[in-house]
């Protein structure tokens, strides 16, 4: 008896630490600096490290169990009402399993994201006192399309039109976040192979590219979506691991280390990544007059530009247990709730801030 207290008291007072951290992480950002730095590396130096040792997403693999043991755990409650000896004893013992299970994702969901919504932001630490000014967004916005052009026509194509990449996809993409470590100092250090999304089709009705999984510290994308997202989509996802969890942010690292590869193709995704996002800013805040005269994307860029190709979507429709709209509705509404709770008060509309860090990082001459 005396053993399952100790065990009791311990969750108890795991849960007590991480709420009382998640509080103080409101209150000091500082403190949220100075964990970001030392302590979270830890995890990507240990936990990333082992979960590399196989190339699927053990994340996504536990999610999968989790479903299937919570709904195991309901029916061990009823039985445990019912029955005695040893069937209650193994339930009561499987139930206090699955809840050292929950303590395990709600203690690194907090240490390994939550907490990291208030550590300082890039425009504090790297772009204070550079205004991002709106006159700046027609140069941006020209650059861009003229780079995308350019880089479109270099691609290697398949007979549809398809980018198609030979490259070391993985390695690029490392290569890429280790470069800008040189400049973004918490960037440095080990990065894991990404992951692939076993159910990308259903991520893909969530219009979700790519997702980070806190409890095993994994970077997984989706593999339904055109191959022209993957680079960015991994270079972003891959930022999270190094404590970046502000999403404008993740966006800004993964078009910054993608442009600056010195690999064309993942230039050309960088720049596709953010082209939507400064294209509506282009069209909020620049008058008609001066749109006429602005820089046009070519046919390949507005081919290439697309989550999805016709035929992918056709082909995720048709094998869609629910309707597109309502998983894309009600991934929003999670997203948007559980961004707000932590402190991100425009929600998913925070992902558009990429904009803002862009036009700073042009004005500082970067």
């Amino acid at each position: 008896m005396k053993k399952w207290k100790a065990r009791h008291k311990a969750m108890a007072g795991i849960l007590v630490v991480t709420a009382v951290c998640y509080g103080i992480s409101w209150k000091f950002p500082g403190a949220v600096d100075w964990y970001k730095n030392y302590i979270f590396p830890i995890g990507t130096n240990t936990l990333s490290r082992l979960m590399s040792v196989v190339s699927w997403s053990v994340g996504e693999i536990l999610i999968y169990l989790g479903i299937f043991a919570l709904a195991a755990a309901v029916l061990t409650g009823i039985l445990c009402i019912f029955f005695k000896g040893r069937v209650r004893a193994f339930g009561k013992l499987y139930l206090e399993g699955v809840l050292w299970a929950v303590v395990w994702v709600l203690a690194t969901e907090n240490f390994n994201c939550y907490m990291l919504y208030h550590a300082g932001t890039l425009e504090e630490t790297y772009f204070s006192g550079i205004a991002g000014k709106e006159e700046t967004l027609v140069v941006v916005y020209n650059d861009m399309v003229e780079r995308a052009n350019e880089l479109s026509l270099q691609m290697e194509r398949d007979e549809k039109g398809g980018v198609v990449y030979h490259g070391d996809l993985y390695e690029e993409c490392k290569s890429a976040m280790r470069s800008l470590g040189e400049e973004f100092s918490y960037l440095r250090g080990y990065y894991p192979n990404p992951k692939k999304i076993l159910a990308s089709d259903f991520m893909s009705q969530q219009n979700l590219a790519g997702i980070y999984f806190p409890f095993t510290l994994e970077a997984n994308y989706n593999t339904t979506m055109y191959i022209m997202n993957q680079a960015a989509t991994i270079c972003h996802e891959m930022s999270h691991l190094k404590g970046v969890i502000l999403e404008d942010e993740a966006n800004f690292f993964g078009f910054l280390a993608c442009i600056r590869s010195g690999d064309s193709f993942l230039a050309y995704s960088g720049y596709l990544s953010v082209l939507g996002y400064v294209s509506h800013e282009v069209r909020q805040n620049v008058d008609l007059e001066t749109r006429k005269t602005m820089a046009v994307p070519n046919d390949l860029v507005q081919k290439d530009a697309v989550f999805l190709t016709e035929e992918e979507w056709e082909r995720v429709e048709k094998k869609a247990l629910v309707k597109t709209e309502t998983v894309n509705q009600a991934t929003n509404a999670f997203l948007d709730g559980n961004l707000k709770i932590n402190g991100v008060k425009d929600g998913v509309e925070s992902y558009s801030r990429v904009v803002r860090l862009i036009l700073k990082w042009y004005e500082k001459g970067e």
